[in-house]
C-alpha cells in the first residue's frame, strides 16, 4: 500500500539526493499487472496499426511464448517490453511456428497510445500492389475485384503478396512506388496551384480592405468638417 505522502517523500528524495529507489518502489510500471499473461512480441512496424485497432497478423509476429491456446488472453508487447494491448489468441503456439499467414490474435483492449510508434501500414508488397492494380483499373476504386482482376490476386491470402515469384513481386513494388511518387508530385503541383490562387485572393482582400479603410477615413474627415462648420455657425 502506497500513500500520496509516500510519493511526495519519494519525489523529494529523488530531487534532493538523486536516489530513485524509493520512487521506483512507490510507483511501478503498468506491465507488472500483466506478468500473469503469456506474451507475444510484436514488430515495431506493426505496433501503431494495433493501437488503431487492427487485428494482429502473422507478418507482424516476432516472438511468442510457448503454450498459448486458442481464445486465451495474451499480452502483446514491443521489443522493449512495453505493453501494446491485450488480445485473444486465434492460434496456438504450434500453429504460429508453422503458419505463414493468418490472424494471430484479435484485440481485446488497447493499452498504448496511438502514434507512439510511427505509422507503417500500407507500405507492404500487397498494399503497394493493390494501389497499382487500382491505378491500372484492375480493381475498383474501393480495392474490390472486378472483371479485369488477375486470378493471382483473388487466390492469394490477404496478408501475403499475390505472386510467389520474387522478381515479379519486386517489379510490382517498383511500379507501385513509382506510381506513388507520381501521385505525390501531382499533389504537390495541385497544392502549389491552390497556394497561388490563395495568394491572389489574399492580395485582393487586402486591397479591398485598404480601399474600405481609405473610404472610411475620408468619410470621417467629411463628418469632422461638417461638425466644425456647425460650430462656427453657432
Amino acid at each position: 500500500m502506497v500513500t500520496m505522502h509516500d510519493i511526495l517523500d519519494a519525489q523529494y528524495e529523488f530531487d534532493k539526493n538523486k536516489d530513485e529507489t524509493y520512487l521506483r518502489r512507490a510507483i511501478k510500471p503498468l506491465e507488472i499487472l500483466l506478468t500473469s499473461y503469456k506474451r507475444i512480441v510484436v514488430k515495431d512496424s506493426a505496433v501503431n496499426a494495433i493501437c488503431y485497432g487492427a487485428k494482429f497478423l502473422i507478418p507482424g509476429l516476432l516472438r511468442f511464448e510457448a503454450g498459448i491456446e486458442v481464445n486465451e488472453v495474451v499480452v502483446l508487447i514491443t521489443t522493449k517490453g512495453e505493453a501494446i494491448a491485450l488480445g485473444i489468441a486465434q492460434m496456438t503456439s504450434a500453429v504460429m511456428a508453422t503458419c505463414s499467414h493468418g490472424v494471430v490474435s484479435k484485440i481485446k483492449r488497447v493499452i498504448m497510445e496511438r502514434d507512439t510508434y510511427p505509422r507503417r501500414w500500407g507500405m507492404g508488397p500487397r498494399a503497394l500492389m493493390k494501389k497499382q492494380l487500382v491505378k491500372e483499373g484492375k480493381l475498383d476504386k474501393y480495392g474490390r475485384p472486378n472483371e479485369k482482376t488477375p486470378s493471382e490476386w483473388r487466390s492469394a491470402p490477404e496478408c501475403f503478396a499475390p505472386s510467389t515469384d520474387e522478381n515479379a513481386q519486386k517489379d510490382v513494388i517498383m511500379k507501385a512506388e513509382a506510381g506513388l511518387k507520381e501521385d505525390k508530385e501531382d499533389k504537390k503541383d495541385d497544392d502549389e496551384k491552390e497556394s497561388k490562387e490563395d495568394k491572389k485572393k489574399r492580395k485582393k482582400e487586402e486591397k479591398e480592405k485598404k480601399k474600405r479603410s481609405a473610404d472610411e477615413a475620408g468619410l470621417d474627415k467629411e463628418k469632422e468638417k461638417k461638425k466644425k462648420k456647425k460650430k462656427d455657425k453657432e
